[in-house]
Protein backbone atom coordinates (compact mmCIF):
# COMPACT_ATOMS: atom_id res chain seq x y z
CA UNK A 1 0.00 0.00 0.00
CA UNK A 2 1.41 3.21 -0.87
CA UNK A 3 0.64 6.13 1.72
CA UNK A 4 -1.56 9.48 1.30
CA UNK A 5 0.14 12.30 -0.47
CA UNK A 6 -0.52 14.78 0.33
CA UNK A 7 -2.67 14.37 3.51
CA UNK A 8 -6.09 13.19 3.15
CA UNK A 9 -7.46 16.72 4.59
CA UNK A 10 -5.10 18.66 2.75
CA UNK A 11 -6.08 17.26 -0.31
CA UNK A 12 -10.12 17.78 0.40
CA UNK A 13 -9.17 21.57 0.86
CA UNK A 14 -7.41 21.70 -2.64
CA UNK A 15 -9.91 19.91 -4.21
CA UNK A 16 -12.83 22.15 -2.31
CA UNK A 17 -11.10 25.35 -3.61
CA UNK A 18 -10.50 23.80 -7.13
CA UNK A 19 -14.33 23.25 -7.30
CA UNK A 20 -14.75 26.82 -6.39
CA UNK A 21 -12.28 28.01 -8.79
CA UNK A 22 -13.50 26.55 -11.92
CA UNK A 23 -17.11 27.26 -10.72
CA UNK A 24 -16.23 30.74 -10.87
CA UNK A 25 -13.81 30.57 -13.61
CA UNK A 26 -17.33 28.81 -16.34
CA UNK A 27 -19.75 31.17 -14.81
CA UNK A 28 -17.82 33.70 -16.33
CA UNK A 29 -18.03 32.31 -19.16
CA UNK A 30 -21.70 31.72 -19.42
CA UNK A 31 -24.55 33.83 -19.58
CA UNK A 32 -27.28 33.81 -16.69
CA UNK A 33 -29.58 31.94 -18.41
CA UNK A 34 -26.94 29.02 -19.11
CA UNK A 35 -26.07 29.18 -15.25
CA UNK A 36 -29.39 28.90 -14.41
CA UNK A 37 -30.11 25.91 -17.03
CA UNK A 38 -27.05 24.10 -15.59
CA UNK A 39 -27.78 24.76 -11.91
CA UNK A 40 -31.26 23.55 -11.98
CA UNK A 41 -29.93 19.92 -14.07
CA UNK A 42 -30.21 17.09 -12.26
CA UNK A 43 -26.41 16.67 -12.68
CA UNK A 44 -26.08 19.38 -10.35
CA UNK A 45 -27.51 17.64 -7.63
CA UNK A 46 -27.63 13.68 -7.88
CA UNK A 47 -25.98 11.82 -5.59
CA UNK A 48 -23.46 9.25 -7.95
CA UNK A 49 -24.30 5.78 -8.12
CA UNK A 50 -22.54 3.18 -7.09
CA UNK A 51 -20.52 2.94 -10.57
CA UNK A 52 -20.15 7.07 -10.62
CA UNK A 53 -21.89 9.55 -11.76
CA UNK A 54 -23.73 8.67 -14.86
CA UNK A 55 -23.46 11.55 -17.52
CA UNK A 56 -26.90 11.38 -19.92
CA UNK A 57 -25.80 12.44 -23.24
CA UNK A 58 -29.05 12.13 -24.85
CA UNK A 59 -32.40 11.88 -23.66
CA UNK A 60 -34.47 8.48 -25.54
CA UNK A 61 -33.25 5.66 -27.92
CA UNK A 62 -34.36 4.15 -31.26
CA UNK A 63 -32.38 0.77 -31.56
CA UNK A 64 -35.34 -0.97 -30.05
CA UNK A 65 -33.71 -3.49 -28.35
CA UNK A 66 -36.19 -5.96 -26.86
CA UNK A 67 -34.37 -6.03 -23.53
CA UNK A 68 -34.16 -2.46 -22.76
CA UNK A 69 -36.00 -0.89 -19.79
CA UNK A 70 -35.19 2.81 -21.43
CA UNK A 71 -38.47 2.65 -22.89
CA UNK A 72 -40.46 1.48 -19.73
CA UNK A 73 -38.91 4.55 -17.74
CA UNK A 74 -40.50 7.04 -19.55
CA UNK A 75 -38.28 7.98 -21.79
CA UNK A 76 -39.07 8.53 -25.65
CA UNK A 77 -38.31 6.24 -28.74
CA UNK A 78 -37.05 9.28 -30.60
CA UNK A 79 -33.51 10.58 -29.39
CA UNK A 80 -31.94 14.06 -28.98
CA UNK A 81 -29.09 14.85 -27.59
CA UNK A 82 -29.05 15.91 -24.12
CA UNK A 83 -29.64 19.81 -23.76
CA UNK A 84 -26.49 21.30 -21.85
CA UNK A 85 -23.50 22.32 -23.55
CA UNK A 86 -20.40 20.91 -22.60
CA UNK A 87 -19.20 23.80 -20.42
CA UNK A 88 -22.80 23.41 -18.46
CA UNK A 89 -22.52 20.29 -18.02
CA UNK A 90 -19.17 20.73 -16.33
CA UNK A 91 -20.62 23.25 -14.54
CA UNK A 92 -23.67 21.48 -12.84
CA UNK A 93 -21.02 18.71 -11.91
CA UNK A 94 -18.88 21.31 -10.26
CA UNK A 95 -21.81 22.75 -8.52
CA UNK A 96 -22.93 19.09 -7.07
CA UNK A 97 -21.73 19.20 -3.64
CA UNK A 98 -21.31 14.89 -4.04
CA UNK A 99 -19.19 15.45 -7.03
CA UNK A 100 -15.06 14.83 -6.63
CA UNK A 101 -12.88 16.17 -9.44
CA UNK A 102 -9.42 14.84 -10.79
CA UNK A 103 -8.06 12.56 -11.32
CA UNK A 104 -9.14 10.08 -8.08
CA UNK A 105 -12.40 12.00 -8.23
CA UNK A 106 -15.73 11.14 -9.07
CA UNK A 107 -15.96 7.72 -11.71
CA UNK A 108 -17.96 8.93 -14.96
CA UNK A 109 -20.15 6.57 -16.78
CA UNK A 110 -21.05 7.86 -20.13
CA UNK A 111 -24.57 6.63 -21.47
CA UNK A 112 -27.63 5.56 -19.42
CA UNK A 113 -30.57 6.26 -20.66
CA UNK A 114 -29.63 6.26 -24.31
CA UNK A 115 -27.24 5.14 -26.76
CA UNK A 116 -23.98 7.67 -26.83
CA UNK A 117 -23.20 7.06 -30.31
CA UNK A 118 -26.28 7.07 -32.29
CA UNK A 119 -26.29 9.76 -34.76
CA UNK A 120 -28.38 12.13 -32.85
CA UNK A 121 -26.57 11.77 -30.16
CA UNK A 122 -22.89 11.15 -30.78
CA UNK A 123 -21.64 14.75 -31.11
CA UNK A 124 -23.11 15.54 -27.67
CA UNK A 125 -21.23 12.59 -26.08
CA UNK A 126 -17.86 13.68 -27.84
CA UNK A 127 -18.48 17.19 -26.81
CA UNK A 128 -19.09 16.27 -23.22
CA UNK A 129 -15.90 13.84 -23.52
CA UNK A 130 -13.76 16.27 -24.24
CA UNK A 131 -15.03 19.17 -21.62
CA UNK A 132 -15.10 16.97 -18.42
CA UNK A 133 -11.62 15.52 -19.64
CA UNK A 134 -10.40 19.24 -20.47
CA UNK A 135 -11.56 20.68 -17.56
CA UNK A 136 -11.76 18.05 -14.60
CA UNK A 137 -9.91 15.10 -16.04
CA UNK A 138 -12.21 12.49 -13.84
CA UNK A 139 -12.17 8.70 -14.98
CA UNK A 140 -14.28 8.06 -17.88
CA UNK A 141 -16.52 5.34 -18.74
CA UNK A 142 -18.72 4.62 -21.82
CA UNK A 143 -21.04 1.81 -22.49
CA UNK A 144 -22.11 1.47 -26.39
CA UNK A 145 -23.27 -1.30 -28.98
CA UNK A 146 -22.99 1.44 -31.93
CA UNK A 147 -20.24 2.10 -33.58
CA UNK A 148 -18.10 5.41 -35.12
CA UNK A 149 -16.13 5.41 -37.92
CA UNK A 150 -14.01 8.44 -40.53
CA UNK A 151 -14.25 11.58 -39.17
CA UNK A 152 -16.44 10.82 -35.79
CA UNK A 153 -14.23 8.17 -34.77
CA UNK A 154 -11.16 10.66 -35.33
CA UNK A 155 -12.73 13.08 -33.02
CA UNK A 156 -13.61 10.96 -30.55
CA UNK A 157 -10.06 9.44 -29.93
CA UNK A 158 -8.70 13.53 -29.47
CA UNK A 159 -11.54 14.09 -27.33
CA UNK A 160 -11.19 11.50 -24.73
CA UNK A 161 -9.46 10.90 -21.41
CA UNK A 162 -6.33 8.39 -22.69
CA UNK A 163 -7.31 5.96 -19.79
CA UNK A 164 -10.91 5.73 -21.01
CA UNK A 165 -12.69 2.37 -20.65
CA UNK A 166 -15.45 1.46 -23.08
CA UNK A 167 -17.47 -0.93 -23.31
CA UNK A 168 -18.68 -3.04 -26.12
CA UNK A 169 -22.12 -4.61 -25.44
CA UNK A 170 -22.30 -8.26 -27.07
CA UNK A 171 -25.23 -10.63 -25.85
CA UNK A 172 -25.93 -13.09 -29.26
CA UNK A 173 -24.34 -13.06 -31.83
CA UNK A 174 -27.00 -15.62 -33.75
CA UNK A 175 -29.93 -13.36 -32.79
CA UNK A 176 -29.16 -10.02 -32.79
CA UNK A 177 -31.26 -8.58 -35.74
CA UNK A 178 -34.22 -9.97 -33.39
CA UNK A 179 -33.34 -9.23 -29.89
CA UNK A 180 -31.23 -5.65 -31.21
CA UNK A 181 -33.00 -4.89 -34.37
CA UNK A 182 -31.54 -1.42 -35.18
CA UNK A 183 -28.13 -1.51 -33.69
CA UNK A 184 -25.02 -2.29 -35.53
CA UNK A 185 -24.19 -6.17 -35.91
CA UNK A 186 -21.96 -7.61 -33.32
CA UNK A 187 -19.16 -7.78 -35.55
CA UNK A 188 -19.25 -4.23 -36.88
CA UNK A 189 -18.80 -3.66 -32.90
CA UNK A 190 -15.71 -6.09 -32.58
CA UNK A 191 -14.30 -4.22 -35.70
CA UNK A 192 -14.91 -1.08 -33.95
CA UNK A 193 -13.42 -2.41 -30.44
CA UNK A 194 -10.29 -3.57 -32.25
CA UNK A 195 -9.71 -0.29 -34.02
CA UNK A 196 -10.01 1.44 -30.57
CA UNK A 197 -7.60 -1.19 -28.83
CA UNK A 198 -5.17 -0.25 -31.95
CA UNK A 199 -5.33 3.34 -30.55
CA UNK A 200 -4.62 2.03 -26.97
CA UNK A 201 -7.76 2.66 -25.62
CA UNK A 202 -9.08 -0.01 -23.10
CA UNK A 203 -12.11 -1.76 -24.60
CA UNK A 204 -14.03 -4.30 -21.97
CA UNK A 205 -16.85 -6.94 -23.44
CA UNK A 206 -19.67 -6.15 -21.80
CA UNK A 207 -21.75 -9.39 -21.44
CA UNK A 208 -25.37 -7.60 -20.05
CA UNK A 209 -27.79 -8.71 -20.35
CA UNK A 210 -27.23 -12.42 -20.04
CA UNK A 211 -30.21 -13.84 -21.93
CA UNK A 212 -31.04 -17.58 -20.62
CA UNK A 213 -30.94 -20.46 -23.29
CA UNK A 214 -29.54 -17.00 -25.82
CA UNK A 215 -25.92 -15.48 -24.48
CA UNK A 216 -25.07 -18.26 -22.44
CA UNK A 217 -25.08 -21.03 -25.38
CA UNK A 218 -23.39 -18.50 -27.33
CA UNK A 219 -20.82 -17.45 -24.28
CA UNK A 220 -17.78 -18.71 -25.97
CA UNK A 221 -18.15 -18.10 -29.51
CA UNK A 222 -18.86 -14.54 -28.36
CA UNK A 223 -15.68 -14.57 -26.10
CA UNK A 224 -13.29 -16.18 -28.50
CA UNK A 225 -14.42 -13.52 -31.03
CA UNK A 226 -13.65 -10.86 -28.36
CA UNK A 227 -10.31 -12.08 -27.90
CA UNK A 228 -9.48 -11.97 -31.48
CA UNK A 229 -10.40 -8.52 -31.58
CA UNK A 230 -7.79 -7.70 -28.91
CA UNK A 231 -10.39 -6.97 -26.08
CA UNK A 232 -8.69 -8.64 -22.98
CA UNK A 233 -11.84 -8.34 -20.12
CA UNK A 234 -15.02 -8.82 -19.73
CA UNK A 235 -18.03 -8.00 -17.50
CA UNK A 236 -20.83 -10.14 -16.98
CA UNK A 237 -24.56 -8.88 -16.32
CA UNK A 238 -28.05 -9.66 -14.98
CA UNK A 239 -31.34 -9.46 -16.84
CA UNK A 240 -33.38 -6.98 -15.60
CA UNK A 241 -37.28 -7.05 -16.37
CA UNK A 242 -40.13 -5.37 -16.62
CA UNK A 243 -43.98 -6.59 -17.74
CA UNK A 244 -42.90 -5.01 -21.18
CA UNK A 245 -40.00 -6.60 -21.46
CA UNK A 246 -41.49 -10.21 -20.43
CA UNK A 247 -43.73 -9.27 -23.23
CA UNK A 248 -41.35 -8.15 -25.71
CA UNK A 249 -39.18 -11.45 -25.20
CA UNK A 250 -41.73 -13.71 -25.08
CA UNK A 251 -43.22 -12.84 -28.11
CA UNK A 252 -39.83 -13.58 -30.08
CA UNK A 253 -40.55 -17.47 -29.71
CA UNK A 254 -36.92 -17.86 -29.34
CA UNK A 255 -36.60 -16.96 -25.46
CA UNK A 256 -37.91 -19.57 -22.99
CA UNK A 257 -40.24 -17.27 -20.63
CA UNK A 258 -40.45 -19.92 -18.00
CA UNK A 259 -36.78 -20.33 -17.77
CA UNK A 260 -36.88 -16.67 -17.22
CA UNK A 261 -39.63 -16.64 -14.98
CA UNK A 262 -38.28 -19.44 -12.13
CA UNK A 263 -35.27 -17.32 -11.96
CA UNK A 264 -36.75 -14.07 -10.87
CA UNK A 265 -37.12 -13.67 -6.76
CA UNK A 266 -40.38 -11.81 -7.27
CA UNK A 267 -42.75 -10.19 -10.05
CA UNK A 268 -42.48 -6.84 -11.07
CA UNK A 269 -44.89 -4.94 -9.48
CA UNK A 270 -45.66 -1.92 -12.21
CA UNK A 271 -44.88 -2.13 -15.14
CA UNK A 272 -41.56 0.54 -14.51
CA UNK A 273 -40.30 -1.73 -11.60
CA UNK A 274 -37.30 -3.59 -13.04
CA UNK A 275 -36.64 -7.04 -11.45
CA UNK A 276 -33.47 -8.40 -11.58
CA UNK A 277 -32.91 -12.06 -12.23
CA UNK A 278 -31.07 -14.54 -10.56
CA UNK A 279 -28.35 -15.57 -12.66
CA UNK A 280 -25.36 -16.37 -10.57
CA UNK A 281 -24.80 -20.07 -12.12
CA UNK A 282 -25.09 -18.57 -15.69
CA UNK A 283 -22.27 -15.94 -14.65
CA UNK A 284 -19.98 -19.00 -13.00
CA UNK A 285 -20.90 -20.74 -16.04
CA UNK A 286 -19.70 -17.97 -18.59
CA UNK A 287 -16.28 -16.69 -16.31
CA UNK A 288 -15.10 -20.15 -16.33
CA UNK A 289 -15.24 -20.25 -20.00
CA UNK A 290 -14.17 -16.64 -20.53
CA UNK A 291 -10.76 -17.14 -17.83
CA UNK A 292 -9.88 -20.52 -19.69
CA UNK A 293 -9.98 -18.44 -22.91
CA UNK A 294 -7.55 -15.95 -21.35
CA UNK A 295 -10.31 -13.29 -21.09
CA UNK A 296 -9.91 -11.12 -17.48
CA UNK A 297 -12.87 -11.76 -15.71
CA UNK A 298 -14.34 -8.55 -13.71
CA UNK A 299 -17.51 -8.09 -11.18
CA UNK A 300 -18.78 -5.21 -12.62
CA UNK A 301 -18.63 -2.14 -14.73
CA UNK A 302 -17.24 0.04 -12.38
CA UNK A 303 -14.06 -2.35 -11.67
CA UNK A 304 -13.20 -1.69 -15.27
CA UNK A 305 -13.46 2.04 -14.82
CA UNK A 306 -10.82 1.32 -12.13
CA UNK A 307 -8.32 -1.21 -13.74
CA UNK A 308 -7.76 1.10 -16.61
CA UNK A 309 -7.50 4.25 -15.15
CA UNK A 310 -4.60 1.81 -12.53
CA UNK A 311 -6.74 2.46 -9.54
CA UNK A 312 -7.55 0.67 -6.34
CA UNK A 313 -11.23 0.19 -4.68
CA UNK A 314 -12.84 -2.05 -1.96
CA UNK A 315 -15.90 0.26 -1.69
CA UNK A 316 -18.67 -2.39 -2.36
CA UNK A 317 -19.36 -6.19 -2.09
CA UNK A 318 -17.43 -6.67 -5.41
CA UNK A 319 -14.27 -5.21 -3.83
CA UNK A 320 -11.28 -5.12 -3.97
CA UNK A 321 -10.68 -4.30 -7.68
CA UNK A 322 -8.12 -3.08 -9.41
CA UNK A 323 -4.15 -2.43 -8.57
CA UNK A 324 -3.72 -3.60 -4.89
CA UNK A 325 -0.20 -1.37 -5.51
CA UNK A 326 -2.27 1.48 -5.33
CA UNK A 327 -4.48 1.16 -2.06
CA UNK A 328 -4.12 4.11 0.50
CA UNK A 329 -2.60 3.35 4.00
CA UNK A 330 -4.86 5.47 6.10
CA UNK A 331 -5.20 6.10 10.10
CA UNK A 332 -8.05 6.76 12.39
CA UNK A 333 -6.48 10.22 12.78
CA UNK A 334 -6.10 11.11 8.78
CA UNK A 335 -9.95 10.52 8.31
CA UNK A 336 -10.90 12.72 11.75
CA UNK A 337 -8.91 15.36 9.98
CA UNK A 338 -10.94 15.11 6.99
CA UNK A 339 -14.00 14.66 8.21
CA UNK A 340 -13.64 18.24 10.32
CA UNK A 341 -12.50 19.81 7.05
CA UNK A 342 -15.79 18.38 5.75
CA UNK A 343 -17.60 19.97 8.03
CA UNK A 344 -17.78 16.75 10.84
CA UNK A 345 -18.02 18.52 14.37
CA UNK A 346 -16.20 16.30 17.02
CA UNK A 347 -15.98 13.54 14.58
CA UNK A 348 -15.43 9.99 15.99
CA UNK A 349 -13.83 7.27 14.42
CA UNK A 350 -13.23 3.96 13.64
CA UNK A 351 -11.32 2.04 10.97
CA UNK A 352 -11.76 -1.71 10.53
CA UNK A 353 -10.13 -3.50 7.00
CA UNK A 354 -11.65 -1.60 4.46
CA UNK A 355 -14.55 -0.02 6.13
CA UNK A 356 -14.55 3.28 7.83
CA UNK A 357 -17.28 4.46 10.57
CA UNK A 358 -17.37 8.16 11.58
CA UNK A 359 -19.46 9.54 13.94
CA UNK A 360 -20.46 13.25 13.95
CA UNK A 361 -22.03 15.56 16.57
CA UNK A 362 -25.58 16.57 15.66
CA UNK A 363 -28.14 15.96 12.85
CA UNK A 364 -26.86 17.31 9.31
CA UNK A 365 -27.82 16.16 6.05
CA UNK A 366 -24.58 17.56 4.71
CA UNK A 367 -23.30 13.83 6.51
CA UNK A 368 -24.61 12.70 3.30
CA UNK A 369 -22.08 14.75 1.63
CA UNK A 370 -19.30 13.99 4.03
CA UNK A 371 -19.80 9.98 3.49
CA UNK A 372 -19.70 10.45 -0.71
CA UNK A 373 -16.39 12.06 -0.50
CA UNK A 374 -14.70 10.11 1.78
CA UNK A 375 -15.95 6.76 -0.06
CA UNK A 376 -14.86 8.49 -3.12
CA UNK A 377 -11.54 9.61 -2.05
CA UNK A 378 -10.61 6.61 0.27
CA UNK A 379 -12.33 4.19 -2.21
CA UNK A 380 -13.68 2.08 0.99
CA UNK A 381 -17.05 1.80 2.45
CA UNK A 382 -18.35 4.59 4.58
CA UNK A 383 -21.01 5.02 7.17
CA UNK A 384 -21.67 8.56 9.03
CA UNK A 385 -23.81 8.87 11.83
CA UNK A 386 -24.72 11.29 14.50
CA UNK A 387 -24.39 11.27 18.27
Amino acid sequence: MKATTPRLARRIEELLKLKRTLLARIEAKLSEKEVKEARNDHHARRKPRPCGMTIHTGIGCNLGCLYCYVPDMGFPLRPRPYPLTGLQLVYALLYNPYFVPGPSGTLLAFGSVTEPFLAETKDRAIEYLYYTYAYLGNPQQLSTKSILQGSDLDKLLKSIDPKINILITIVTLKYHRILEPRAPSPLLRLDFAKKLVEHGVSVTLFMRPIIPGVTDREAEEILKKAKEHGIKTVVLGSLRVTPGILRRLGATRIIDLEEVSKRLPRRPRSNRDQVTIIENDLKEYIARKARRIGLMVLPSSCSANIWSHGLWCHACKWGPCGDPANAIRLSEEEIIEAAEVLGCSSPRVKLHNYRVLVRCRGSERRWDVLAVWLETLTRREVRVLTY
